[in-house]
C-alpha cells in the first residue's frame, strides 16, 4: 500500500512540475488569468506559474500576418471592367 501511494505522489508531482513551467514562443505573448480575470501578459521565454490557480487566456500572435483579399471585377466610370486584387499585411503592435 505505501508503494501505491509512493508512485500517485510522485505523478502528481510530475503533473505539477510539467504545468508550472511555461515557455512562451518567440514572435507570440500570451495573457495570463488568474481564476477567469487578466492578470498578465507573458513575454516570449521562460516563465512559472501556480498551477490550477493561474491559466493561460490568450496566445497572441506578434509576428506580421498576410491577409489575402479575393479578386474582386470593378466597373470604372468609363465602363470598363477592370479585376481588383488585394493584400494586406498586418502586426499587433501593443
Amino acid at each position: 500500500m505505501p508503494l501505491v501511494f509512493a508512485l500517485i505522489l510522485v505523478v502528481v508531482a510530475v503533473i505539477v512540475l510539467v504545468k508550472l513551467v511555461r515557455i512562451v514562443p518567440q514572435g507570440y505573448e500570451w495573457t495570463v488569468e488568474r481564476f477567469g480575470k487578466y492578470v498578465a501578459t507573458l513575454d516570449p521565454g521562460l516563465h512559472f506559474l501556480i498551477p490550477f490557480i493561474y491559466a493561460i487566456g490568450r496566445k497572441v500572435n506578434m509576428m506580421e500576418q498576410v491577409l489575402d483579399v479575393a479578386s474582386q471585377d470593378v466597373i470604372t466610370r468609363d465602363n470598363a471592367v477592370v479585376k481588383v486584387d488585394g493584400v494586406v499585411f498586418y502586426q499587433v503592435l501593443d
